[in-house]
């Protein structure tokens, strides 16, 4: 297992160094990458069957507007150790210098493998990918224009009544020339209150860097410190309230890029952002 591990990872690194870049967005809202982090994500749990709704909103950098996104999402386990998803999003661009776009983002098929696991110590490791489609419309920026491949790796422990989740992947276009980014997340799911409906508190790092961009420099990173509350409504029902705050961006246009005030290279830039999230288990 620690053999297969350092491969997978080796194989991540190497995927990072392959050719020119094609890319228009870092840690962008049409496709794959760096998403709003949630504790119970399909990236973050084991395999089984759920059904998701998501509702957050980005407000842009430099006061250029605001980006909604409503989600469906579903996962079914084939096997205690397997399960396929899809991702499917609508959303709302309200940004100050284009004109307001609302339709479908990018969908997104997925799955997922259990490969290790350790259930006293709570501890997981879990292999899994995306392919997020260009059903979105790219020009309005609603989509990334092409077909995004987004493998990750996940490891789960914990450490007495605290989990801690790290999730390290890549994003890069199915075309003729790859255009990855690197991405990562780093966070705890803390109890807080017992009772008949617990209350956690989670808190995360989580942030997406470009390796080769047609518009961005490589090492343009964009991260954020994610809070929030997770409140345990049933065994089987689940809602998430959480936030992200920018606390590092470099994103720095390459040399002889132009970026005018209508680009929706400028939609990945976000600031801060709320997201709500409820999951029902089967």
């Amino acid at each position: 297992m620690q053999r297969f591990a350092v491969l997978l990872c080796a194989a991540l690194v190497w995927m990072t160094g392959l050719g020119p870049a094609a890319a228009h967005h870092v840690s962008g809202h049409g496709g794959g990458g760096s998403n709003f982090y949630n504790p119970f994500s399909t990236q973050s749990r084991p395999p089984r069957t759920f059904l998701s709704f998501t509702f957050n909103v980005d407000a842009l950098d430099d006061g250029l507007g605001e980006v909604l996104r409503y989600q469906l999402a579903g996962e079914y386990a084939v096997h205690r150790r397997f399960s396929v998803g899809m991702r499917l999003p609508f959303l709302s661009i309200r940004e100050k210098f284009l004109p307001r776009s609302d339709g479908i983002g990018d969908i997104a098929l997925s799955f997922k493998g259990l490969l290790w696991s350790q259930p006293s110590t709570r501890m997981n490791l879990t292999l899994g990918g995306g392919f997020s489609f260009p059903t979105g419309d790219e020009a309005k920026g609603l989509g990334a224009g092409d077909v995004l491949v987004s493998p990750f790796l996940n490891y789960t422990a914990g450490l007495g009544p605290v989990d801690f989740y790290t999730t390290v992947g890549t994003t890069l276009a199915a075309a003729d020339q790859v255009s990855p980014t690197l991405d990562y997340q780093v966070g705890a799911n803390i109890p807080v209150i017992k009772g008949k409906i617990p209350l956690h508190l989670f808190v995360a790092f989580q942030g997406s860097t470009s390796v080769r961009d047609d518009v961005f420099a490589s090492g343009s990173t964009k991260a954020y410190i994610t809070p929030g509350l997770i409140l345990y409504l049933r065994d089987d029902l689940i809602t998430t309230f959480g936030a992200r705050v920018s606390v590092l961006d470099t994103l720095e246009v390459k040399p002889g890029v132009a970026l005018s005030k209508t680009s929706t290279s400028l939609l990945s830039d976000v600031l801060a952002g709320f997201n709500f999230n409820v999951d029902y288990f089967f």
